[in-house]
């Protein structure tokens, strides 16, 4: 017979040894001679001469899978005679497997030597290479899906890499573990392809931006039905089963690369150009690969696992594509944000000058406000009230009232400076300005014959912010100018009790009253008393009936105000 041999072609169900024997002459004094084999499927020993030269771990069940392992021996110089020599070579293998021997050399040891450490750098390191790359990128690309969602082309890819790579273990694992025997190795083997020919096909979908909502269930209910299949099968059809399903993944890889070869050089973007060349060469060596597989061809090297080199590159290229234009991308958000930044920053800066005017503008149109309020409620009630005197006596006046009301004057425009200048009115405490406010007014209401009773409950060591003890004096002061000028009124009473955190006020009259509810009635005085309550925190109230009138606050003290003593005055 002629090598490389499969006893499968002859025995189609012959699962055992076969034993291969070469036969050659040596001369007398013959140099030192090498033997190189370039496989045996799947496992077995060499003998020369009837002495054992090399033997695999598993010659039975499960065999060691030595399929794809390249030999070399040194011939030892006393094993070798002057005339016939025999080199016997066993085999055990199984029929589904191609079971053989591959072609046999002897010769000059350097030789031979180099020439095996070029098989077994091809059939072994790069594999070993080609597969350590794969699961990278697997691991990589499964990663980055997984932190990108969205990214749906990246899960395919490393789902379809992972795949490939128990795939590409069959190249170069010597052991069917962690399965019983060499059928379950295969059949795990073939579910693997079927998994990786359909990630492959959705991986190409997503890259290329595609979907088909009719194919893609139909694939993978193939791929469930095939794995179903593969794992039920008897063990006599294996071999049928497992070929059978191999050109049926075969034809859809070839389907899907050819249709991304075409969709890419005619539409497709730079880095789908770049990936699909990666792709053409992948189908070549698909070719070739099963065309080994079927037996078309008299082989038993695979291509497929190497072309894992090319593929990392094209996906590193796509990587590096994507990263730059992602990087322009960035680039030119950036420098149209610092643009509208740089416009943001100048429109606000001219928002913020034309708000700074508009708020200085408003403070000081404010602080006119409160200053006529301020005047109105205080220089205006003690004017008020010097009318009220003259009207009601002419000409009785008592001797140095004219220079006592110009001193109350007096007295009420430096509060108003004080309260303008600081926070703060003094030294003296609330009931202290409440003491001071009832003695001026109260000779007042003397003179026009009215009674008022003052209470004050709580308040002796209460102390307030300058502003808001002026507000609540004007509110108090301008009620009472209200109820001199307009009332009536024989009786009057103020009530200013403190309960708790909060100040309660009550200036009550028996006077002819008025409608309340009546927008013409309260005016610049009604208003000022609105406007200082709400500056206060407090609530206005106005209670009006003929016979009765009730002005009532309740505003919150300032925190930190000093503790009460009880007392009614």
């Amino acid at each position: 017979m002629r090598l490389p041999d499969s006893w499968a072609t002859r025995w189609p169900d012959f699962d055992g040894v076969v034993w291969y024997r070469l036969v050659w002459q040596a001369p007398a004094n013959a140099p030192p001679l090498a033997v190189a084999i370039d496989y045996l499927n799947m496992a077995g020993a060499v003998y020369l001469n009837g002495t054992l030269l090399e033997r695999d771990a598993s010659l039975v069940e499960p065999l060691t899978r030595a399929w794809n392992t390249p030999r070399y021996r040194l011939l030892p110089a006393p094993l070798v005679h002057p005339g016939e020599n025999t080199l016997l070579v066993r085999v055990s293998g199984l029929a589904r497997y191609q079971p053989g021997l591959g072609g046999v050399v002897a010769g000059e040891p350097a030789a031979l030597a180099a020439s095996h450490a070029s098989a077994r750098l091809v059939r072994l390191d790069l594999q070993m290479f080609s597969l350590a790359v794969s699961a990278t990128l697997g691991c990589f690309f499964f990663a980055l899906w997984f932190m990108r969602r969205d990214e749906a082309a990246y899960g395919w890819f490393g789902l379809m890499t992972l795949a490939w790579c128990w795939v590409a273990l069959n190249q170069v694992v010597t052991t069917p573990w962690p399965f019983a025997d060499t059928d379950g190795w295969e059949r795990a083997n073939s579910i693997a392809l079927i998994v990786y020919s359909a990630a492959y096909t959705m991986f190409i979908l997503r890259y290329a931006e595609r979907r088909l909502p009719r194919y893609e269930p139909m694939l993978w209910a193939a791929v469930l039905v095939g794995a179903l299949v593969m794992l039920a099968v008897p063990v006599r059809l294996i071999a049928e089963t497992r070929n059978v399903l191999t050109i049926a993944q075969a034809c859809n890889f070839f389907v899907t690369s050819g249709a991304f070869v075409w969709f890419a050089a005619r539409r497709g973007r730079t880095d789908q150009r770049i990936v699909a060349v990666s792709v053409a060469v992948f189908f070549a060596a698909g070719v070739h690969d099963l065309l080994t597989f079927v037996g078309v061809l008299d082989d038993n090297f695979y291509y497929g696992a190497l072309t894992a080199q090319l593929q990392m590159i094209a996906m590193a290229l796509m990587l590096a594509w994507r990263f730059v234009v992602t990087l322009r991308r960035v680039e030119r958000f950036n420098d149209d944000l610092n643009l509208g930044i740089a416009a943001a920053r100048a429109e606000l800066g001219q928002t913020l000058t034309r708000q700074h005017e508009l708020e200085v503008a408003n403070a000081r149109l404010a602080e006119r406000v409160r200053l006529a309020h301020d005047l109105h409620d205080g220089l205006g009630g003690t004017i008020v009230s010097a009318i009220a005197e003259h009207e009601y006596a002419p000409g009785t006046l008592p001797e140095g009232r004219a220079l006592a009301i110009l001193k109350e004057l007096r007295d009420d425009l430096r509060i108003i400076i004080d309260a303008a200048s600081s926070q703060e009115l003094g030294e003296y405490a609330l009931a202290g300005q409440f003491g001071s406010l009832r003695h001026r007014l109260m000779r007042l209401f003397e003179r026009q014959r009215v009674a008022c009773h003052w209470t004050l409950d709580g308040i002796e060591g209460l102390r307030l912010p300058g502003a808001r003890g002026l507000d609540l004096l004007r509110i108090v002061q301008e009620a009472l100018t209200n109820v001199l000028k307009h009332s009536q009124a024989s009786q009057a009473s103020v009530e200013l009790r403190r309960h708790g955190d909060t100040l309660w006020l009550a200036v009550t009259d028996n006077g002819i009253g008025f409608d309340s509810a009546e927008p013409s009635h309260g005016g610049a005085g009604m208003r000022s008393m609105r406007a200082r309550a709400a500056r206060l925190g407090g609530v206005l109230v106005v209670e009006s009936t003929p016979g009765a009138t009730r002005i009532l606050l309740d505003m919150p003290l300032a925190p930190g105000a000093s503790a009460p003593a009880a007392g009614v005055v």
